[in-house]
């Protein structure tokens, strides 16, 4: 499989309730990530094995859904952190609308990684709040 789902499952009764300003670790103790490869779910410093020129894709999840079946949580944006990055991402208006985003891979060497930064909203109760984390990607 070329192209790549970025799943983020959040705990969403969980993260509402943190204090305002979370530290790393503890917005990371709400939310495991993984991918449709061989990166399973897990909340360290994620890194999903991509292919050059391969179609990305981030999509969020409530982690406890039949328990909170109203709580939902949107990827807002996907932030690259280098002028020249490997990561290229689409515009809302070219397919992912308003609750996940795509993008893709440009060329890049194989063993190449780069770190980014998801922002998402989360949603429980009625109550949302936004947070941030910072996976990598890597080229294999």
């Amino acid at each position: 499989m070329k192209d790549t789902i970025i799943t983020l499952y959040v705990d969403t009764k969980k993260i509402i309730g943190l204090q305002e300003k979370p530290t790393k670790e503890e917005v990371l103790g709400c939310i495991l990530i993984g991918d449709n490869h061989n990166d399973p779910p897990k909340n360290e410093d994620f890194v999903s094995h991509v292919r050059e020129k391969s179609k990305l894709a981030w999509v969020g999840a409530a982690m406890h859904i039949m328990e909170s079946v109203e709580d939902f949580v949107i990827i807002t944006k996907i932030v690259v952190n280098k002028k020249k990055s490997m990561i290229k991402i689409n515009e809302d208006k070219k397919g992912s609308g308003k609750t996940h985003k795509d993008g893709y891979v440009s060329k890049a060497k194989t063993g190449s990684e780069e770190e980014y930064r998801i922002h998402f909203l989360v949603n429980s109760g009625g109550m949302e709040r936004k947070f941030k984390i910072d996976p990598k990607i890597r080229v294999i």
